[in-house]
């Protein structure tokens, strides 16, 4: 019977073709759609709960956000490190402040002075984290090691931008190698905060500039939430000038109500595009249901002919059911194979939001949409089949 409805689908090649892109063009769009924005949305809340205050230069505070927790943004300007000093010393709120600098590049990959506390929750795939008691060193991310074909004890040269052909004379070893987390940090370098001072403090030595240590921001983690609203309330907003007459203002921010606002935005378009989704599966369903019925009604005379030969309408309503059944497989598998090549395809953009898309990522509300589209695609011949049943019963 499979063969025989193969041979059918053969005969059909053109309808069954269009009604194969009908159905992979609207379902890889929704299934692409629905994938990439719960991945959006998961990635950019996964970092937020880590952090209680970020206290950085003043200015946008949905950009420190994403520069300090995704590294998608140019950093507002820096601090003074006296900032995280002072709060280093706070005992009774404050359980870590961690240091973020981000001042270079290597081969288009940003590079993060910090210290180990924020990679605490990353594994390494070889090597080991860096001393944060020395310098010179780099536990670089999954997919900066592999585009760049980095291994333990290579030297690498970083530079002020990713355009700019000046690398510093000073080359940062690689001491480790993250585990892919398809994350923002799979794309990025990771040095101490000392590192990033020592090779710029010798630049503007040369050039007779001297300055206070800086860092582009002070990540912090309280020992509970009311007192990560008084470090924002003391922070937020203050001026204050350093010992060499720099003058510095900073923002003090909770990342949640930075990352709503952000996921708020995320969300409208996320909805847009569902809607439109749905408009597209809507029209899908009404042109699958008009051409496998037109089909069907020009299978008349062949279904006759199988009647007249002594095939029973059962096995005939199975013939059909069989080919559409066929149809819908193939265009599902199809339409997935699509969704994630377009996936790949979208990476780079995505990862400018700070996400790495994960092409295994999987969500059940996908195989929902592939499976009702499966259904889609097989209940009007099911439908079609039982009137031609009824109707071969009632001249029987």
């Amino acid at each position: 019977m499979i063969k025989f409805a193969l041979k059918n689908m053969a005969v059909k090649k053109v309808q069954c073709i269009l009604i194969v892109v009908s159905i992979v063009i609207s379902t890889s769009i929704a299934v692409l759609a629905y994938n990439v924005s719960s991945q959006v949305s998961d990635g950019i809340t996964s970092n937020a709960g880590y952090y209680s205050v970020i206290i950085g230069p003043a200015g946008s505070k949905t950009q420190l956000a994403m520069n300090t927790m995704y590294f998608s943004d140019e950093p507002l300007g820096t601090i003074p490190y006296s900032v995280a000093m002072n709060l280093m010393q706070d005992g009774t709120r404050v359980n870590t402040v961690i240091p973020f600098a981000m001042a270079d590049n290597y081969n288009g990959s940003k590079v993060v002075g910090t210290t180990s506390l924020y990679l605490k929750d990353k594994s390494i795939q070889c090597g080991e984290m860096m001393n944060d008691s020395s310098t010179m060193q780099a536990v670089v991310g999954y997919n900066v090691a592999k585009n760049n074909g980095l291994s333990i004890g290579d030297i690498i040269y970083t530079s002020h931008s990713a355009t700019s052909l000046d690398t510093h004379k000073k080359g940062i070893t690689v001491c480790g190698i993250l585990n892919q987390s398809y994350s923002s940090f799979d794309n990025v370098v990771f040095t101490q905060v000392r590192t990033l001072w020592e090779m710029h403090e010798h630049e503007d030595e040369e050039e007779g500039n001297s300055h206070e240590a800086t860092v582009c921001a002070v990540i912090v983690n309280t020992k509970n939430p009311a007192y990560a609203m008084q470090i924002v309330n003391e922070y937020n907003g203050k001026s204050f000038t350093d010992a060499h007459g720099d003058a510095y203002s900073t923002q003090a921010i909770e990342p949640m109500d930075a990352i709503r606002e952000v996921l708020n935005d995320t969300d409208d378009t996320k909805y847009i595009v569902f809607v439109l989704c749905g408009i597209i599966l809507l029209m899908n369903i009404i042109v699958i249901s008009i051409i496998t019925l037109l089909n069907m009604y020009h299978s008349s005379k062949e279904i006759s002919l199988m009647r007249l030969i002594g095939i029973s309408m059962k096995k005939i309503n199975l013939l059909y059911l069989i080919q559409n059944g066929i149809i819908g497989i193939v265009s599902i598998v199809l339409a997935f194979g699509v969704s994630r090549l377009c996936m790949g395809m979208m990476n780079d953009y995505v990862s400018s939001m700070g996400v790495v898309l994960n092409m295994g990522k999987v969500y059940s509300s996908e195989i929902f949409i592939l499976f009702a589209v499966f259904l889609i695609s097989v209940i009007p011949t099911l439908i079609w089949t039982l009137v031609m049943s009824k109707r071969d019963a009632m001249e029987g």
